[in-house]
């Protein structure tokens, strides 16, 4: 998929809004994506991009939006179609997403959007954005329920699989979400006639294994991304957790999440897999090599998209660092201190290897704001002295996160909900034993994780005296 499709969604809720030779550009580009892939491919994409911005609505909503919008784009394509055929058809389509009957998806915000007129109408509608907690992943159907689901929608299977799979991925370029559909569909097509095929579904899994390991790798750490406010410093103390100076992880960290940044939400895959492969390289120089533990070489011997999964599973190791300036010094707050705030949250996050980047960001990020606010402040001195208790405090909370992750994950469950019940009494525990069994493992879903974070943070300052 080309970057013209970087345009789709936007030239389809909102043509252009500057000039008309701007407004010939964005029909050009859609038009041409639409020319180059064919009608039923360009709907597939369509409905990706609607399913992953509607993951609350039914599949026959967003079914509906995608249809209006390719009979959008199939009319205004047209050699003789006039030249404000996108701008007519995109406000008639706003008009009847706010109607009382809407047969599109009812999204969060849009009653607002709704009160205003024209453009601005257009302009609001595309940049609702569904803000609720992830889905749970697509779980893998078994064999005979993929042959039965096949058989019963044949004509629409795609499509349907092309919904579920972009509604639990929603921050992941579209193309990877069609590329495993394909792969899904094909699959069905070879291994359910005339019936069940054992063999040949072994055979298809096998051969989707890896690029399944990658896509589960990549829609967490887009999620991390686009949901975690902090997450640089997560990921700095994360590979300072396997075995990278501060200095090379900020580094690696700045330079993976610029990556993200700028790819996750574009709808080609090439913008990140180009970014990750590059990653790679800088990940696995040889100046680092020597630091890192054997099993991190191993993965780095892993072609380019293997090698960063492998290394998301590395076990993780604390590491301690005596002696670090005084958070309540003023120093930490000037110029002179090369990235002072930076080195700071680094060595509280390296000291904890076994919670999850969306909880470890979470109180980071806490942590963070107190500082930053202090250096803001006109006296930086008092307010870091007035605040040390807090910090102090909040630190102390991230340990205890820490040891409750551990143990959850050496303990039996009946036996950890009995441990939390006892040090945290039955006010707490439910919030806690919520946080660990869905935030301990390392690929959490990043804004349940943060919430729940939250929820135990207030509970801390609840009960501090």
């Amino acid at each position: 998929m080309r970057n013209t499709a970087l345009v789709l969604f936007s030239a389809l809720i909102v043509p252009a809004l500057l000039a008309d030779k701007g407004k010939n550009y964005t029909k050009e580009n859609v038009c041409q994506e639409l020319s180059a892939i064919g009608i039923e491919k360009f709907k597939e994409m369509v409905t990706v991009l609607y399913s992953q911005k509607f993951p609350n609505g039914t599949f026959e909503e967003v079914k509906c939006v995608a249809d209006e919008m390719t009979k959008l784009a199939e009319k205004c394509c047209k050699d003789d179609a006039s030249p404000d055929c996108y701008d007519k058809g995109a406000t008639e389509i706003s008009e009847k997403s706010c109607g009382k009957d809407s047969p599109f998806p009812k999204h969060p915000g849009i009653e607002q959007c709704c009160t205003l007129q024209g453009h601005e109408r257009k302009l609001c509608l595309a940049s609702l954005r569904y803000s609720a907690d992830e889905l749970p992943s697509l779980l893998e159907p078994t064999n005979e329920e993929i042959c039965t689901e096949y058989t019963k929608h044949e004509k629409d299977y795609s499509v349907r699989y092309v919904y579920e799979f972009a509604r639990r991925h929603r921050n992941i370029p579209a193309g990877f979400v069609l590329n495993a559909t394909q792969h899904h569909v094909r699959m069905a097509e070879r291994c359910c006639r005339p019936a069940v095929k054992i063999p040949c579904f072994l055979q298809e899994r096998l051969q989707m294994e890896s690029s399944n390991i990658f896509l589960r790798f990549l829609s967490n750490v887009c999620n991390n991304q686009v949901n975690l406010k902090s997450y640089k410093f997560g990921l700095s103390a994360y590979y300072g957790n396997l075995g990278l100076s501060f200095e090379e992880a900020s580094a690696i960290s700045s330079r993976f999440q610029s990556g993200l940044e700028k790819c996750c939400l574009q709808p080609q895959p090439e913008c990140i897999i180009e970014e990750l492969t590059s990653f790679q390289k800088v990940l696995c120089s040889e100046s680092k090599l020597e630091a890192i533990s054997e099993d991190f070489r191993k993965c780095c011997r892993k072609p380019a998209l293997d090698t960063l999964p492998c290394v998301d599973v590395l076990k993780r190791q604390a590491r301690q660092y005596p002696h670090v300036a005084n958070p309540v010094s003023s120093q930490l707050c000037e110029e002179v201190q090369t990235h002072g705030i930076d080195r700071y949250l680094f060595v509280i996050g390296v000291k904890h290897a076994s919670i999850s980047l969306p909880v470890l960001t979470t109180v980071l990020d806490r942590i963070k704001s107190t500082v930053t606010a202090c250096c803001s402040s006109a006296d930086v001195t008092a307010c870091l002295t007035e605040k040390e208790s807090k910090l102090k405090k909040t630190t102390a909370l991230l340990s205890k996160l820490d040891d409750t992750c551990s143990r959850y994950f050496k303990l039996d469950l009946p036996v950890f909900k009995t441990l939390i019940q006892k040090e945290r009494g039955e006010t707490q525990v439910q919030a806690w034993v919520h946080l660990a069994t869905s935030c301990c493992s390392q690929r959490s879903p990043a804004q349940l994780c943060q919430k729940l974070t939250e929820d135990v943070i207030k509970y801390d300052d609840d009960t501090s005296v």
